[in-house]
């Protein structure tokens, strides 16, 4: 059914800045199956042809960035997972074949080493000329108070900046490489290698600094991402809610010397879109019968017309909610399209998204400054399946 575009209507007036506007495309790769109400879903293997599909609509639709959360995996997985670079790899291969969206994985710091984690990022990022981004994890078989957990996400990512900018520390630079210049990272039974070079002496280890993005969950990790994060991802039911954490990520990049407006905060919506609000309301509940009844996962969620959900991005913009949104569609091609074909056109035309892609990098895509990697001799990876 077409979506025939209709004059936004707006609750408030719209910021004049334009938005961020990315696509999490976490539920394209592979998932373990989960026992649900109707029975088990059987695990999906991972479609490499699919994946890519999904990523070039998004880079043909002038989105900003795609992200692959910590959820992500190539293949389903057999009991205990040792290791994941997974969604590097798959960022890896996506930068090949785009041109101008950007590229976030989410690699933790427990079980890959920093000094692994900088290097493999940084291959992401001189592949697709300073389009990579980076989120920060921590994922323990075990969960921690949210002070914890921020204190330790911390420690990793002082230990990935200290390997991108040149500076000593502990772990600063140790990749250990075997006889030919590489190392492996076993991730259950896939064995996958960063394949090492000696870069030139005035070269730098990245095209530009990856932006670090962190999820913020409380007021602990809201300090965190203050602090530390480029972009801070937030899952939020209402616009009040989004006020204040917002207002407190701002707070702490203050307080930590940082410039509030460097810093992008990203709102989760998870979206079911159709070109009737009661078509998509239904798709919605055939989605929560499947999947359960939270499918947004804390996330706001919005079943509605792209007109609809472009009048609302429009009202938590203005309201100071968001810098951006982050969406998180329900079926990835069908919302997808509806998203690039139907939504970005909706935004352009009340003036706040581009309607061409201008810049280069994903920096400057989210209008951050530059962070330019200190020169030095380190290995720089290529990933290779091995």
């Amino acid at each position: 059914m077409p979506y025939p575009p209709q004059p936004l209507s707006f609750s408030s007036a719209p910021s004049s800045r334009p938005v961020v506007l990315g696509v999490d495309l976490t539920s394209a790769g592979a998932r373990p199956g989960a026992h649900r109400a109707r029975g088990p879903i059987p695990p999906r293997p991972f479609d490499g042809e699919r994946f890519l599909q999904l990523v070039r609509a998004a880079d043909r639709g002038l989105l900003d960035l795609v992200t692959l959360d910590e959820d992500f995996l190539l293949h389903p997985g057999r009991g205990q997972v040792t290791g994941r670079l997974d969604t590097v790899v798959a960022a890896a291969r996506a930068a090949r074949v785009t041109a101008g969206v950007g590229l976030v994985a989410a690699v933790d710091t427990v079980h890959v080493e920093a000094a692994h984690a900088a290097v493999a990022l940084s291959s992401v990022d001189r592949a697709s000329s300073g389009r990579a981004g980076w989120q920060a994890v921590r994922q323990t078989a075990v969960p921690e108070p949210d002070e914890a957990w921020s204190s330790r996400v911390e420690l990793g990512i002082q230990s990935v900046n200290r390997v991108w900018t040149g500076r000593p520390g502990t772990g600063s630079g140790a990749v250990e490489l075997d006889a030919e210049g590489r190392f492996r990272v076993d991730h259950d039974g896939i064995r996958f290698a960063i394949r090492g070079r000696q870069a030139d002496g005035g070269g730098s280890l990245a095209p530009t600094r990856p932006p670090v993005v962190v999820r913020v969950r409380s007021a602990a990790s809201a300090a965190l991402a203050g602090r530390t994060a480029d972009v801070v991802r937030i899952a939020v039911t209402d616009a009040a809610h989004a006020v204040r954490l917002r207002r407190l990520v701002r707070d702490s990049a203050l307080a930590a010397g940082r410039d509030p407006e460097e810093v992008r905060v990203l709102a989760e919506v998870y979206v079911v879109l159709a070109a009737e609000r009661a078509s998509a309301r239904a798709r919605l509940e055939l989605v929560e019968a499947l999947e359960g009844t939270e499918p947004g996962r804390g996330a706001f969620v919005v079943a509605d017309t792209p007109d609809e959900l472009a009048v609302l991005l429009a009202d938590w913009a203005a309201a100071g909610a968001a810098d951006g949104f982050l969406l998180r569609p329900a079926s990835l091609s069908s919302d997808l399209d509806a998203i690039t074909g139907h939504l970005v056109p909706a935004l352009q035309r009340a003036g706040l998204f581009r309607t061409e892609r201008t810049a280069r990098t994903l920096r400057a895509s989210l209008g951050l400054p530059d962070a330019e990697a200190a020169p030095r001799s380190l290995p720089t990876g290529r990933l290779l399946s091995a």
